[in-house]
């Protein structure tokens, strides 16, 4: 019996997108373009230049196995494995938060900040789309000779996308680099290894609930960044199956008012600031008045701002140790 001929990849596309449509998938066109990608190992652009070719005998049921995981919520990145951040390409699976076009924006923040606070430097503002799109460009394409703070300090580094993009972007010399899970710091290190950064450049420590006590005696810091759990306790179960049930709820899960990691960061994160230190948070989209309310009741900060995201929401609150 002649065995049927195999579907063009056009056809295969059509067919994964439907399947994806029916499960919900809010882009699914585009989400069949990239998981067929992955499984052929070519890039996107190359299905529209082979959009004729018949899918390989081989291809079609690890395709299957992949279209099946993600229309039952498994997310896309850990169906990919990798995720981009910047001028990163980060790992990605279940032992980490996958890192937000939101904590992009952080860095970005951050370099411009920085700039505008280094006497005599050359200002740049640099525009980005977000993380993978083939135009993406980063503060590091528009680096100027401003020095980098000595050691900066990441409180719930996660992947480490945040610690790797301050020393990648020549914005921190060094980064010691925080987190409650071991396996978040497991999958860091792997990132850092497959950014090509020394250990000693990006130093990754495991802390417990309180952060500041994996610090040493003395140990100060030019600048702290979070990109905390803000999410509260109640509003867990709400979120989207991919992250609900997929990402590490420790990574999520801020307390009742979801600020229980900013309250301390916001008692104690002066003593790891030399004076004149700079902090930057991510926080949620509802939170900066009361964000900023614990920090200013503390005392010891001072230019205590929320900043908005590109959707306009306060999303980043940014102060300075007295």
């Amino acid at each position: 019996m002649k065995r049927p001929d195999s579907p063009s990849l056009r056809d295969t596309l059509r067919g994964v997108g439907e399947q994806l449509a029916v499960a919900g998938i809010e882009s699914p066109g585009v989400e069949a373009e990239r998981l067929l990608a992955h499984v052929l190992g070519i890039d996107r652009s190359r299905l529209a230049l082979e959009a004729d070719a018949p899918l390989p005998a081989g291809a079609a049921r690890g395709l299957a196995r992949l279209v099946a995981r993600r229309a039952a919520g498994q997310p896309l990145q850990h169906l990919e494995g990798t995720v981009a951040f910047r001028d990163l390409v980060l790992r990605a699976d279940a032992r980490a938060l996958i890192p937000r076009p939101e904590t992009e924006q952080l860095v970005d923040l951050i370099a411009r900040e920085l700039r505008i606070q280094s006497a005599g430097s050359a200002v740049r503002t640099v525009v980005r789309p977000y993380a993978g799109s083939p135009s993406a460009s980063s503060t590091a394409s528009a680096r100027d000779d401003r020095e980098p703070v000595a050691v900066a300090l990441d409180i719930g580094t996660g992947s480490g996308a945040i610690a790797l993009s301050l020393v990648a972007e020549g914005l921190a010399r060094r980064v010691v680099a925080l987190d409650i899970s071991q396996a978040a710091l497991a999958q860091a290190s792997e990132n850092r290894e497959l950014a090509g950064i020394e250990a000693e450049r990006v130093e990754l420590r495991h802390s417990g609930p309180d952060p500041f006590a994996a610090l040493r005696m003395g140990e100060q810091f030019d600048l702290l960044v979070s990109n905390p759990p803000y999410v509260r306790d109640s509003e867990i179960d709400q979120l989207p199956i991919e992250v609900r049930d997929h990402e590490p709820r420790a990574a999520l899960a801020g307390g009742s008012d979801g600020l229980d990691l900013v309250r301390r960061i916001a008692t104690r994160g002066g003593e790891a600031l030399r004076p004149g230190g700079r902090l930057f948070l991510e926080i949620g989209a509802d939170q900066g008045q009361a964000a900023s309310a614990l920090f200013e009741a503390v005392g010891g900060w001072e230019a205590v701002q929320c900043r908005p995201d590109l959707s306009g929401r306060d999303r980043f609150l940014v102060a300075r140790r007295r």
